[in-house]
């Protein structure tokens, strides 16, 4: 073989060493496609709570959901055939985050400081963006009825999780629940919220906080131990 050869068959092999994938370097994987859905699923429930909060219920469509979220207004459909889902979905993440928020509540108090802060805790957790938004979706149900009924369905489900949830936190502090427990769980839950609604309109959250402060008075009246215990 004559230099040139020599030559012209390691100018070869260099150019088929250049275009070999090396094995040795990372590539980039994937996300499953279960976790995609998740991810964009998530994604889309987020931008529907900030469009409610920041538009209303009536202007928040899909499109204007998929618009928020960076994605196609098939992939919103695809997740949530109709509006209607999309809010239900909403109404269950909110729930799911104020739940957490719930727990962390719980591990920074007592059982018996947590029992008194509730009235705080929930103004937290009530008069946040996504609280306003759950209730925006509620009022828009009073003249939709397809859209009142499952999410009444769906309210129903988280008030009996709640309530259980409280009733626990009760227990954990030493504390028996009254006979009447249920509807002073629903009167407290349903003034935070209208107080909620009234910070919203009125711009006056330092006002509604000295309500706030009330409710926890009223809390230690119908559960006098929480005025007796140290």
């Amino acid at each position: 073989m004559n230099a040139e050869a020599t030559a012209r068959g390691a100018s070869i092999d260099k150019l088929s060493d250049m275009n070999t994938p090396d094995t040795e370097s990372p590539r980039r994987q994937r996300r499953p496609q279960a976790e995609r859905t998740a991810g964009t699923r998530a994604k889309v429930i987020e931008a529907a709570i900030t469009c409610i909060h920041r538009l209303g219920y009536g202007p928040t469509t899909i499109t204007v959901v998929a618009q928020e979220a960076g994605v196609s207004r098939g992939a919103v459909t695809h997740q949530f055939p109709a509006k209607t889902d999309l809010m239900i979905a909403v109404l269950r993440a909110v729930y799911e985050q104020d739940s957490e928020h719930y727990e962390r509540s719980v591990a920074a108090l007592s059982p018996l400081e947590w029992v008194r802060a509730l009235p705080a805790t929930m103004w937290e957790a009530i008069s946040r963006p996504s609280a306003i938004a759950v209730m925006e979706i509620m009022l828009a149900a009073r003249s939709d009825p397809n859209l009142a009924a499952k999410l009444r369905e769906a309210q129903q489900k988280i008030d009996l999780e709640a309530h259980a949830w409280v009733l626990e936190r009760l227990q954990a502090a030493g504390i028996d629940d009254r006979p009447d427990g249920e509807a002073v769980h629903r009167l407290f839950v349903a003034a935070v919220r209208g107080l909620a609604l009234e910070a919203v309109f009125m711009q006056n959250r330092a006002e509604v906080e000295k309500s706030i402060a009330v409710l926890a008075e009223t809390l230690r009246h119908l559960y006098p131990v929480l005025a007796m215990k140290p």
